[in-house]
């Protein structure tokens, strides 16, 4: 596999299980590239499959890095914002009782 095709199926976000088989092709070589690429993959990709696959042959290859989080940090921030406002508006609304 040339790198021009690692490049392209890397960065190709239509179709993950086309970076699942670049991934799987990845873990046989043991150049230089196919790490910068697994690295890529494992930090830059959407989709939690792959980011683990890459994660996964990382560390077979003896690779520190940090094991992917499976919902993305913004999807952890927003789900406490909309509880924090949750408590906020139960308390706005028990201390207007008395205005009414």
């Amino acid at each position: 596999m040339q790198s021009e095709e690692i490049d392209i199926l890397m960065k190709d976000k239509t179709d993950f299980h086309k970076r699942l088989k670049l991934i799987a092709a990845l873990k046989e070589r043991t150049d230089g590239q196919s790490i910068e690429a697994l690295q890529y993959l494992l930090k830059h990709d959407g989709v939690y499959k792959v980011r683990l696959a890459a994660w996964k042959v990382l560390s077979e290859k003896g690779v520190q890095c940090a094991e992917p989080v499976a919902r993305p940090a913004y999807a952890i921030f927003l789900e406490k914002s909309i509880r924090k406002l949750k408590r906020f508006g139960v308390w706005l609304v028990d201390i207007t009782e008395g205005f009414r």
